[in-house]
């Protein structure tokens, strides 16, 4: 069972990072398939949560393509932002970090052009440390 009282960062190379990131990005890999990956601003857990912020890239490493997307408009717009965020929770007490069933999406945004995951802490009753306020 994880016990800490403060966010702990998911470094690169532990496999728990790995599992929580194809978790947390598989809804991007709906939306776009392999034309944007992420760049990890922010990687943290919290008991059996996790939060990760970062920046979508397209996969030249520039901005990501959204022709053809719902989000190709929002663009257009000026109402959508490079950024994506995402909220998992582990399934159960009984199943192993490293694998990504494990996790499960709680929350995500997609190219917000505020704080959208303000509200979430009250929502999912998640410590407000988990997010950095």
């Amino acid at each position: 069972m994880y016990t800490r009282s403060f966010p702990v960062s998911l470094n690169p190379g532990d496999p728990v990072r790995e599992a929580v990131f194809r978790a947390a990005t598989a809804r991007l890999d709906e939306e776009f398939g392999d034309q944007v990956q992420v760049a990890v601003e922010q990687f943290d857990r919290l008991g059996p949560w996790v939060f990760l912020q970062g920046t979508m890239r397209g996969t030249q490493a520039g901005r990501p393509y959204y022709a053809g997307t719902i989000y190709e408009n929002k663009r257009a717009d000026g109402v959508m932002s490079d950024v994506y965020v995402a909220l998992l929770k582990k399934t159960s007490e009984t199943t192993v970090d490293d694998d990504p069933r494990s996790w499960r999406l709680a929350r995500y945004a997609i190219g917000p052009t505020d704080v959208a995951w303000l509200t979430w802490p009250d929502e999912h009753e998640v410590p407000q440390a988990l997010f950095g306020f």
